[in-house]
């Protein structure tokens, strides 16, 4: 709803959306999961003068999961729940404002200031107290939840100024201004699971135990500091530039926490706040083009070059902070009296851990960055009728991640023949696939442990080739054909919510395996046709086509190697595909002048017309794949609908 309160002078909006939406999921079969997500949304428009405007907008939002599906070490969507007792129950409050201030300061310039604030809390209380475990396997998880909850507070102020000049070798629309952010986020762990106890299976088999180390509340911060200049220059009628330099600087710093004492931390610690743990000073250029080839604004030549710093975000100091988030030891797991409840004496070597001294920084660290190239050529062919062809580039560098700093890369010596499991998951079947060659580490740096946030030697880059045909409304219709087609070459834990290995960059030889120089090669593509067609007495027709490359997998299995419980890629990704999937929608509108240029309009939405029923996702992680459907409405099923424009 809204409106003007005071004509030409105040405006209002308010909108309220409750959407209760229940899914069938195959990992989750004990009941429909469900998601309800309440927003309320309004904003405040007030004209003070010919060169001033006012203006204030706040949303809040609540999302309610009752069975949410993490787990620690498991993935969401491969986790396998039999029980209601081991997902989460998921309540988060989320919101943002702003008030903002627009000037005119005379024909030329132009000033506008924003600010306002960012946020949520997030807490997610465990549906169970059962012990908690974890088959690394299988995927199968039961037991209770950890307990946990996460604050988030980002507020800001932005500015810029716009002036326009022309005269200067062509048209200017310079403009420039900065911002200044400051986000903190508050993470509490009242519980890591019942009793701090997470026990690891493989397929059924104890194998390790995670011991953690709560209550804990830990708290990072991050300054964020930038300042910009552009042009938007107008060379003349043939040549357009668009010029480009911004600067950042990011300083991370932690105040001052205390890590309680608990069932496996007897002793509480504190630590003194850190002003500047490490600074990032950035300079970012960019640059792009529009060239009328010949002259007559029939065929045009783009392009733009952009390198753009990540911004780190106070999640960055999660695996730098010595408070951690979460305090927890991985030990190998010995089940003495075979009754699958870990003991104290249990655990034998540590394999890994966080929290405590044992978390550092590499001072040299350098920040993440892509690069980006992208060109373009346009040509209209025909009144009406054009196509435009071309080709982006994305490159990642600079990537960084926390590394055990007492287990390097050249440490993995010991050659070692992996077994194969085959399809089923199970050593000594007829389906096993050849031994994989892999590496143990060297005996003597077992159960050392010293974690270090550095950058690894790994790039991702992206290659995408694009080509599209629009034909303007015309002649009662319309019609855009689209094509992508992308070649990734790039790092990653998982894929599609699957685990494919140990670590997101290669750590070890074994994040190697089936892969090419570390990196997982594979392609998709996708497609889409729409249109528009005014039919007779005033009908509208738009049928919407869309098909797409399923996505690319590759076979995986858990084992053990002498460091720690290891998944292996047992062939490339891409090996196999998921189907292709095609949709076909279409809707039909009917538009009615009601009296003084109101208008009342119903129309009707035909879904999924070819009743395509591929599936959305596969578990690939474990011994047994299964399928998850696509959520897609049945054609039988329509969507009636009604349009005011008052």
């Amino acid at each position: 709803m809204g409106g003007p309160i005071q004509t030409d002078k105040f405006w209002w909006y308010f909108s309220f959306r409750d959407q209760d939406a229940l899914a069938r999921y195959a990992n989750f079969a004990v009941k429909p999961h469900r998601t309800r997500l309440t927003n309320y949304g309004g904003k405040a428009t007030y004209q003070l003068g010919q060169k001033d405007k006012l203006i204030g907008y706040a949303q809040y939002g609540r999302k309610h999961q009752p069975t949410r599906l993490d787990r620690f070490i498991t993935g969401a969507t491969v986790a396998i729940h039999t029980q209601e007792d081991s997902t989460w129950e998921q309540l988060y409050w989320g919101w943002v404002w702003k008030g903002e201030w627009n000037h005119v300061i005379n024909e030329n310039v132009f000033f506008e200031i924003r600010s306002g604030q960012f946020g949520y809390n997030w807490p997610n209380l465990p549906n169970g107290t059962a012990p908690a475990y974890e088959d690394l396997g299988n995927n199968q998880v039961s037991g209770g939840n950890r307990d946990w909850a996460r604050d988030r507070r980002r507020n800001q102020v932005l500015g810029s100024v716009s002036y326009f000049k022309d005269g200067w070798g062509g048209d200017h629309n310079f403009k420039f201004g900065g911002e200044v952010f400051r986000e903190t986020v508050t993470d509490y762990r009242y519980d890591g699971h019942p009793g701090d106890v997470l026990q690891l299976l493989r397929n059924n088999a104890p194998v390790e135990v995670v011991l953690f180390e709560t209550p804990s509340t830990s708290e990072n911060g991050l300054w964020t500091y930038s300042g910009f200049i552009s042009d938007a220059w107008r060379v003349s009628d043939r040549i357009t530039l668009n010029l480009g330099l911004r600067l950042d600087r990011y300083r991370a710093f932690l105040p001052e926490q205390e890590h309680p004492a608990g069932r496996f931390n007897p002793t509480p610690q504190t630590f003194a706040a850190v002003e500047n743990v490490i600074d990032f000073n950035l300079v970012s250029p960019r640059v792009g083009g529009s060239f009328d080839l010949v002259g007559n604004g029939k065929s045009v030549l783009k392009f733009n070059y952009g390198k753009y710093w990540y911004n780190p975000g106070a999640d960055f100091l999660f695996n730098v902070n010595q408070n951690s988030p979460d305090w927890w030891k991985r030990y190998v797991w010995t089940d003495l009296n075979g009754d699958r409840l870990w003991q104290q004496g249990e655990q034998g070597r540590l394999n890994s851990s966080q929290g405590g001294p044992t978390e550092s920084l590499d001072p040299n660290l350098d920040n993440t960055y892509m690069k980006e190239l992208a060109a373009w050529f346009e040509r209209e062919l025909a009144p009406n009728f054009g196509v435009r062809t071309g080709f982006i580039y994305r490159g990642v560098r600079q990537k960084y991640q926390r590394a055990n700093g007492r287990q390097p890369f050249e440490a993995f010596t010991v050659p070692i023949q992996i077994p194969d499991p085959g399809p089923d998951g199970r050593v000594g079947t007829a389906d096993d696939g050849r031994p994989i060659a892999g590496f143990n580490l060297d005996p003597s740096l077992l159960g050392q442990v010293s974690n270090i946030q550095r950058n690894v030697d790994s790039e991702d880059d992206y290659y995408t080739w694009e080509v599209t045909g629009t034909r303007r409304f015309t002649n009662r219709w319309s019609l855009l054909a689209a094509f992508a087609h992308t070649w990734s070459r790039d790092n990653g834990s998982g894929y599609f919510g699957n685990g494919v290995r140990n670590n997101v960059n290669v750590l070890t030889p074994n994040d190697a395996i089936n892969t090419e120089d570390g990196r997982y090669h594979f392609t998709t593509w996708s497609f889409k046709l729409h249109g528009t067609y005014e039919a007779p007495y005033g009908l509208r027709v738009t049928p919407i086509l869309r098909h797409q490359a399923g996505q690319p997998y590759g076979r995986t299995f858990s084992t053990t190697l002498n460091y720690g419980s290891v998944r292996v890629l047992a062939e490339p990704l891409g090996t196999r595909r998921q189907d292709n999937i095609t949709i076909f929608d279409v809707r039909l509108e009917k538009g009615f002048t009601v009296a003084r240029g109101r208008r009342l309009a119903g129309f009707v939405d035909l879904y999924n017309l070819l009743n395509a029923n591929p599936e959305q996702n596969l578990n690939w992680s474990s011994g047994t794949t299964f399928l998850r459907p696509l959520n897609i409405v049945p054609p039988r099923l329509v969507r009636l609908g009604v349009k005011f424009d008052w």
